[in-house]
């Protein structure tokens, strides 16, 4: 995305669009001083430019500015008309991470019940935004009901689907956390397409995808330690499989949900500091680092 923006960068310097894509490909490429320079430069531009104000909420949460990024996208939402289904849900998803990092839950039900779920539910890029949202909710302490029903029954005409990794791994997910048996048919699916993959995507889906696969799925049925067996194995290699590091953060929470179950307090407890550096004032993380550190001073007293 970075290479093709900047190849007609100089013929498109007021082009807000251009600006966009060039402010969400140096964010991915972990150069958040350019990434918010070139988002501004598109929204000065053009106020109703979603996919800028969508690489500014990924530097705004990749640098623990939580207060701004609620207000930022509070004010961006009234320009959210007429937009396809993934760019309206996908920034409400967003903005849905700033309100559970400020333990604020009525305005993540808020989010995910009205704005994220239910505008395309057959699309996959809406379904895979609820589970992940979902699944955070649970991490940070939300009961969500019967939430997961409702999406994995759109979610069962994927149980073959191994089109994308990154894609697959939600669809199982939320198949598992619904208790539905098109979990175990996808991660056959699963298995079979690490088993057969040609050489272009075979390492990925070997490497990668399936013991992701088997850590999600053990997640969602909640065998803590098997989680831990298998996330650990692929989390190092996940931005191979697709997907944001927003997104991706996904399967770090999972990782890290499952050490404190297992009571790894005191691997829990670095990944919950290390966590801190991007969200020094989340309520859910503290709330976790004080439960890891208790265990861990009980246990030496």
């Amino acid at each position: 995305m970075l290479r093709v923006a900047q190849a007609v960068e100089a013929e498109n310097a007021d082009n807000p669009h251009i600006h966009g894509m060039l402010a969400f490909g140096y964010e991915q490429m972990h150069d958040l001083r350019q990434a918010e320079i070139s988002a501004r430069r598109a929204l000065s531009l053009k106020t109703k430019e979603p996919w800028a104000q969508h690489a500014l909420a990924h530097v705004m949460l990749g640098t623990g500015r939580v207060a701004e990024g609620v207000e930022f996208l509070g004010e961006a939402q009234k320009t959210w008309v007429d937009l396809n289904s993934f760019m309206y849900t996908h920034n409400w998803w967003h903005k849905a991470l700033f309100h559970i990092s400020q333990g604020d839950n009525t305005a993540v039900f808020d989010a995910y019940d009205n704005h994220v779920w239910g505008i395309e539910p057959d699309y996959s890029q809406d379904q895979v935004g609820a589970v992940s949202l979902l699944a955070r909710m649970e991490i940070a302490g939300m009961d969500v009901g019967n939430r997961w029903e409702d999406v994995a029954r759109y979610m069962k005409v994927r149980v073959t689907d191994t089109t994308l990794p990154f894609l697959t791994l939600q669809y199982l997910y939320g198949l598992a956390r619904a208790d539905y048996a098109e979990a175990d048919h996808l991660m056959q699916a699963v298995e079979d397409k690490a088993a057969r993959s040609t050489d272009f995507d075979r390492l990925v889906w070997q490497e990668v995808a399936l013991p992701a696969a088997r850590g999600v799925l053990a997640h969602a049925r909640g065998n803590a330690a098997e989680a831990v067996r298998w996330l650990s194995v692929a989390n190092p290699r996940l931005s191979e499989i697709g997907g944001s590091h927003a997104q991706r953060d996904l399967f770090g929470q999972l990782l890290l949900d499952a050490h404190l179950k297992a009571g790894n307090w005191q691997v829990a407890a670095q990944m919950l500091e290390m966590r801190r550096t991007w969200d020094p004032d989340g309520v859910p993380v503290n709330r976790a680092l004080a439960e890891a550190r208790s265990h861990l001073l009980g246990s030496v007293a």
